[in-house]
């Protein structure tokens, strides 16, 4: 199914995305900032159809009546309906009067009736939005089962949602589509210094480009050289490498194994601090790693200790320096 192409306006912020094509089965996520454009790609959407559409708004709104009523709105599978409702956990409000359910309440309807008509494009905005954490799993795995066969377009600005729901990620910032693909290749190998920010690349390290071969670039990032992925660049460009802390591997000095990552530096641990579940380990307050608690203990790792780490170079994006 082809989107596009759409050219639109919100206040002073012009959205100017090129056609897509979303297949069935395809789940687009598109994630920005707040404020990139993202709703209003949406609703532009929407508009553009000549199809029916399924459509769940940030804020949906319920008619008077009951969950029930507000449920079956343009749906023809009841049964699919009142499972979805279930899977959702709201099957036991079906009865209540929309106007004494809560906020989240109202919004799983809205999702389970979104989710329940046999329209070929469905499009959510901020799907999880008002959902409890603790029900977020449960949400995301019903999006994508009631998703299989159809094509989605879902606009986000959380990036675990974004990766829970994307069979293809295009990153939007400031109204343009900077960058699609797979969604792993665009967290780990983001296209600029602005995607980089978004998708939350903790190491963005400048240099000079010292040489370029067959689209290997490497950088002399003040005495340290860093290889990685990269094009248009010549010897002497002022460049920056984009890695992610998660394809940093970390071996104390004397256990670095010889492996086949072409970047390794040693350096001294400037600061540890608690990452989710994870801990991240800053080395000479340039580069950053994220590792298992079990593993720094393992390793007996603190402030001070010295390591070694290690980067594949093809987990590293080599770009011009903005």
């Amino acid at each position: 199914m082809k989107i596009g192409p759409i050219t639109t306006r919100r206040g002073d912020l012009e959205i100017v995305v090129d056609p897509i094509d979303v297949e069935p089965g395809q789940r687009l996520v598109v994630f920005g900032p707040n404020g990139a454009g993202k709703t209003t790609l949406l609703r532009a959407i929407a508009g553009d159809r000549a199809e029916r559409i399924a459509y769940l708004p940030q804020r949906p709104y319920l008619f008077r009546g009951t969950g029930r009523t507000n449920l079956m709105l343009g749906v023809s599978d009841a049964e699919r309906a009142t499972q979805l409702a279930n899977r959702l956990g709201v099957g036991n409000q079906l009865d209540v009067s929309a106007r004494s359910l809560s906020g989240g309440e109202r919004h799983r309807i809205a999702l389970a009736r979104t989710l329940a008509t046999d329209a070929r494009l469905v499009l959510l905005d901020e799907p999880t939005a008002p959902i409890d954490r603790r029900d977020r799993a449960t949400i995301l795995s019903t999006i994508v089962e009631a998703t299989e066969h159809r094509s989605a377009v879902i606009v986000t600005h959380d990036q675990e949602v974004a990766v829970a729901l994307a069979s293809e990620l295009a990153v939007m910032i400031d109204g343009s589509i900077r960058q699609s693909g797979d969604p792993s290749e665009v967290f780990t190998l983001p296209a600029d210094d602005d995607v980089a920010a978004v998708v939350g690349v903790a190491n963005a390290v400048s240099g000079i480009v010292s040489s370029v071969n067959d689209g290997l670039v490497t950088i002399d990032a003040e005495g340290v050289e860093i290889a990685g992925v990269g094009s248009g660049l010549e010897p002497g460009d002022a460049a920056r490498a984009l890695f992610g802390a998660e394809t940093v591997t970390v071996f104390t000095d004397f256990d670095a194994p010889s492996g086949s990552a072409r970047n390794r530096w040693a350096g001294t641990i400037t600061s540890v601090r608690p990452v989710g579940i994870l801990v991240e380990v800053v080395v000479e307050d340039r580069f950053a790693a994220v590792i298992t608690p079990g593993s720094m203990e393992a390793m007996s790792l603190e402030v001070g200790a010295v390591v070694t780490l290690a980067v594949k170079a093809a987990a590293v994006r080599v770009v011009a320096a903005p």
